[in-house]
């Protein structure tokens, strides 16, 4: 089984990151390293990571098992994070990276990038919440059709979790993905071994970094493949013009590089 690295960039997300963790943590793929990169924060989110590791190996809860007509109510009291299978395999690595200083966004993917040892990688933002087989799903993708990059749908939720809006991507056509507008985003995994073919995330992009990689990934001549499942769900807390500004200079570049062809 190939290892998945999961980069999680976070900054001040301390309210949102314990449920992003256990998303990607109790996800159904077991070989997994889960690279979380703090770039600066200055809220609890130091704090929560320095308990992490403890955190993993001793919580536990108690659970009711059973009634017994002698003894009562039966209880369980059990380890949290290893009540499962994935306790009797090695499939879980956690990697820590944390900086006093902040990176900018892009920067703070990029440092969980190039610390990724995973055969397949991908990034989940620190107040996101892949669904429980998002990465299976999307190994089993690029395995079957020998792709570079799976993506799948996605839904976007408020604060409360209420869903907002569910978001169907397109099958893979260049001019629907990328000339458009940009239609892969969240919610995606790829072949590490695109990191050597185009490097990692261009820091001059600090919005639509993703949209620029991914670009990049296709002017390379990387194969992409959708999932028609929703895995994944973003909290969506606005955002401002920088976005589409940065999303319209690449769209242009897309329509160049489709005319081009």
């Amino acid at each position: 089984m190939k290892k998945v690295s999961i980069v999680i960039p976070c900054y001040n997300q301390a309210q949102y990151l314990p449920a992003c963790v256990d998303h990607c943590w109790f996800q159904t793929y077991e070989n997994l390293e889960l690279v979380i990169v703090d770039g600066g924060s200055t809220d609890g989110t130091k704090a929560y990571l320095k308990d992490l590791p403890g955190m993993l190996e001793t919580a536990r809860e108690t659970a009711v098992l059973r009634y017994d007509e002698q003894e009562g109510v039966i209880r369980k009291d059990y380890r949290v994070y290893h009540e499962d299978s994935h306790a009797a395999h090695p499939g879980r690595e956690l990697k820590i990276l944390v900086f006093d200083e902040d990176l900018g966004r892009t920067g703070t993917y990029n440092a969980g990038f190039r610390a990724a040892t995973g055969d397949y990688a991908t990034y989940v933002v620190g107040d996101d919440m892949p669904h429980p087989h998002m990465i299976e799903k999307l190994v089993t993708a690029l395995e079957s059709t020998g792709a570079d990059l799976a993506y799948s749908d996605f839904r976007v939720v408020d604060d409360t979790g209420r869903i907002v809006r569910q978001v169907r991507k397109p099958d893979y056509d260049f001019d629907k993905c990328f000339a458009q507008w940009f239609h892969l985003g969240v919610s995606t995994l790829h072949r590490r071994e695109m990191h050597n073919r185009v490097g990692i995330m261009d820091e001059g992009w600090q919005q639509a970094n993703d949209y620029e990689w991914y670009l990049r990934m296709a002017g390379a001549g990387a194969r992409f493949t959708h999932v028609p499942e929703v895995l994944y769900s973003v909290r969506f807390h606005g955002h401002g013009p920088a976005l589409d500004e940065e999303s319209v200079k690449l769209a242009r570049k897309a329509r160049a590089m489709l005319n081009k062809a």
